[in-house]
Formats: structure tokens, C-alpha cells, sequence
């Protein structure tokens, strides 16, 4: 698989001259930037952000053919102890060996990080479009992720379903499906048919530390272990059904993936393997839905599963989007559980921006051989998005 990905880059470096030299009237370029800030009082982490800005250029053949780069720059201030989701969360009970999760990322280990500002190049790809489909080569979040549902959030940077930044460091909920991050990939999407959607992509090495998914990570205490040979296929379903005006988006998802492990780890590695599957329903003003997740881990030969699942409804009323939403995961190779919700309104401001105000809690339990770290809390988040 490795070879053909190789010819395929060397093709398109090939094209790089004649690229130089298209007239750049005919390509369509669109610029993006974004900005998030979450606001929570009293928490460990009372102030954090993301920023981002991205561009896309492409063009148009006389057969149809869409073709075009897209890159995207990301920047972010996450909790010290859990930049990119992944982190110790817990601390092993004497005896007990140090253990992270292939998937989940999450630890636990006598140690813990204090990490800073982070900044990455999220996504650098070339990517052709027709009638039968898009091919994309290049830095990408893989097909399991792109496609996942999750259910409804009023807050885009502390949702359940693909949080992005924690204040208190407890949230462990998380049914997005990133296995790879943003390491480089090839993938394919069909068209939609009938509403459905499938895709596949392939990754050779997760060696790209992402903002939200961290691979490469090795947490202090862990032993050193690595993501290759990823495949991911995943199915996703957007319909609208006119007599009854409902429009349903589902996918599900699978992916495997070798991972090797430093000589001198303590607990055995193998394939990680992971399903995932979500759905809401649209109607009016209101959308209710549901995801769940599960992952080996890449452990083996001992209890390692991570499994998370999250319910959530919203509603448009005088003027404000309501919502609340509920979550639960568990991680047997950190010895944790945790359970989260959210609830509040969000309105937009301008055209360009919006606020939500709600409250959040994020709770951890441990198990027995598990002690606890001073992680997770609650209380009032406000969050405010800019985009252009």
C-alpha cells in the first residue's frame, strides 16, 4: 500500500511546474479564519482559545474535474495537563504498571505534563472531484472522523462529541473517531446515493501531533509506542424525508491499525481496532441525536477498552438555541470513569459571531487500582465564537 502512495506523491511534485505556471484567474480561491474563546470562572484553566485560518484553491477542467489544495492553520491554548484530549488522567496504585491507550490516549502514570500553546498545520492536501467521487493526498483528518455524527452541542470547543478545549481537565467523553489526527493519508469518498455516502482512507504512519489528537504524544511514565499501516472505512447517511419534513444524518464507522511498542513497555501492544456509529434527527426547530464509540485500545493480553457514548438535544425558541446534552465513558487501561453534561443557550451577535452561556460538569471515578488525580469540575462556561 505504502508504494503506490509514494508513486502518487512523486506524480503530483511532478505537477508542481505546471501548476506554476496555470493562469491563477481561473482557480477559485476561498479564505477562512475562526476564533474561539472559552470563558470559565473558577475553573483551573479560566481562560483558553483556539485559532484557525485556512485556505482553499481550485479549479475547474473543461471535463468537470474539480482540482485544488487546501491548507488550514491551527493554534490553540488547552489545558496544561491535557493538550489534545490525551493526557495522565490517573495515577497507577503501587504495584500496577504505567498504561496508555493506543486510541483513547489517556494514562496512567505517576507523572503529568504542563504543556503550553500549541500550533499546527491541521490539514496541507491536493484533492481531486467528479462524478465518481474525491481523492484526497495529503496531511487529513482520516474518513472515520470526517464522517462521524454526533448529537447536537450549542458549544463547538467543549462539546461532548469532539471536545476541543477543557478547562478543569476532567472531560473524557469523546465519540469522534480520530485514530490518526492530521498525519498524512490518502482517502476516497463516493457520492451520495440515495443519501448514502461511503469513504475510505489509509494512513502509512501517525507521526503528526494534531491539536485535537495527539498520536506521537509519549506521556511521562509511559512507555514510547507508535501508529502505523491505519486503515478506515466508514458509511454516512444525510436525507430528507419529505412527507414528514424530518432530515436524518447517521454514519457508522470502523478502523484498525498496527502499533508497536518500545522493547521496554510493560503491558503488550498488538492492532487497535475501533467501531463507532451516531445519528440525529432534524426537524423544525428542534434536533435530537446520539453517538457511541468503543476501542481495544491496541492492549493485549489484560482490560484495556475505552467505550463512550453521548445524547443531546437542541431547540430554536424566542430567539435563543436551547440545549442540554449527557455523556459517559469509561477507560480500562487509565482506570477511570467519567461522566459529563452541558446545558445553556447560544444566540448569534453578528453575521460573524456567536456566544453560548451555559454550565458544565465533568466528573472522574476511579478504580480500584487506579488513584486519583485533581482533575474534572463544574460550573459556568461561556464561549464565544468568531468566524469569517
Amino acid at each position: 500500500m505504502k508504494r503506490p502512495i509514494l508513486l502518487a506523491i512523486v506524480s503530483a511534485t511532478a505537477c508542481l511546474p505546471a501548476v506554476a505556471q496555470e493562469d491563477w484567474s481561473l482557480w477559485e480561491t476561498d479564505w477562512k479564519a475562526e476564533a474561539g474563546l472559552v470563558l470559565s470562572p473558577g475553573a483551573e484553566q479560566p481562560a483558553l482559545y483556539r485559532l484557525g485560518f485556512g485556505v482553499d484553491t481550485n479549479r475547474v477542467l473543461d471535463n468537470g474535474l474539480v482540482l485544488g489544495l487546501a491548507l488550514q492553520m491551527d493554534a490553540q491554548q488547552d489545558h496544561p495537563s491535557r493538550p489534545g484530549f490525551s493526557g495522565v488522567i490517573a495515577a497507577p496504585v503501587p504495584g500496577t504498571p504505567a498504561i496508555a491507550g493506543a486510541f483513547s490516549g489517556l494514562a496512567r502514570s505517576p507523572g503529568m505534563e504542563d504543556d503550553g500553546a500549541r500550533s499546527v498545520l491541521q490539514t496541507a492536501y491536493l484533492y481531486a472531484e467528479g462524478g465518481y467521487g474525491e481523492v484526497r493526498l495529503g496531511r487529513d483528518e482520516g474518513i472515520a472522523k470526517r464522517f462521524s455524527q454526533g448529537a447536537p452541542s450549542l458549544f463547538s470547543t467543549v462539546s461532548l462529541h469532539a471536545p476541543r478545549l477543557d478547562p478543569d481537565g476532567g472531560a473524557i467523553v469523546r465519540t469522534d473517531h480520530d485514530l490518526t489526527g492530521p498525519a498524512a493519508k490518502v482517502s476516497y469518498t463516493t457520492p451520495r446515493i440515495v443519501g448514502f455516502k461511503g469513504g475510505l482512507s489509509y494512513t502509512p504512519d501517525a507521526d503528526v501531533r494534531g491539536l485535537d489528537r495527539d498520536p506521537v504524544r509519549i506521556l511521562p511514565g509511559t512507555a514510547a509506542y507508535s501508529i502505523s499501516d491505519a486503515g478506515e472505512a466508514s458509511l454516512s447517511f444525510n436525507h430528507r424525508f419529505r412527507e414528514s419534513g424530518v432530515r436524518v444524518r447517521a454514519s457508522t464507522a470502523w478502523s484498525r491499525a498496527d502499533v508497536d511498542a518500545s522493547p521496554v513497555s510493560p503491558v503488550t501492544y498488538g492492532t487497535v481496532e475501533t467501531l463507532s456509529l451516531g445519528a440525529n434527527a432534524e426537524w423544525k426547530d428542534t434536533v435530537v441525536g446520539a453517538s457511541w464509540q468503543g476501542s481495544d485500545n491496541g492492549l493485549t493480553g489484560r482490560p484495556g477498552d475505552y467505550s463512550a457514548w453521548t445524547a443531546g438535544i437542541t431547540q430554536s425558541a424566542l430567539g435563543f438555541d436551547w440545549g442540554v446534552e449527557y455523556g459517559r465513558a469509561t477507560d480500562e487501561a487509565a482506570g477511570v470513569e467519567g461522566e459529563s453534561w452541558r446545558a445553556g443557550l447560544a444566540r448569534p451577535v453578528t453575521e460573524s459571531a456567536r456566544i453560548a452561556f451555559g454550565y458544565r460538569h465533568d466528573q472522574l471515578d476511579f478504580t480500584a487500582d487506579a488513584a486519583s488525580y485533581p482533575l474534572g469540575g463544574e460550573g459556568i462556561v461561556i464561549e464565544i465564537t468568531l468566524s469569517h
